[in-house]
């Protein structure tokens, strides 16, 4: 987890001391990779429980996702100077 966002374990990720480690269902809001999308736990395995999931949320699934925001209010803007995009 990062700032209580759920976050993938990989090469690109550093993980420190005060990360907690956990295994997880989980599904991705949009298209990203695991350097700026956080994970939404999630039990959905289809597409019509994830639309009843959606639907009935009340907080936004953007916001709560967003890795980059929390670095900086132009991290993704950097990312595409750098070729990201």
């Amino acid at each position: 987890m990062f700032n209580g966002k759920l976050i993938a374990i990989s090469e690109y990720i550093q993980i420190d001391e005060t990360d907690q480690i956990a295994t997880k269902t989980v599904r991705y809001r949009t298209v990203g990779d695991m350097t700026c999308t956080a994970a939404i736990e999630s039990d959905a395995t289809t597409i019509d429980e994830i639309i009843t999931e959606i639907t009935q949320t009340t907080l936004s699934e953007r916001g709560q996702t967003r890795i980059d925001d929390q670095f900086s209010d132009a991290a993704m803007e950097d990312r595409k100077t750098k070729g990201y995009f």
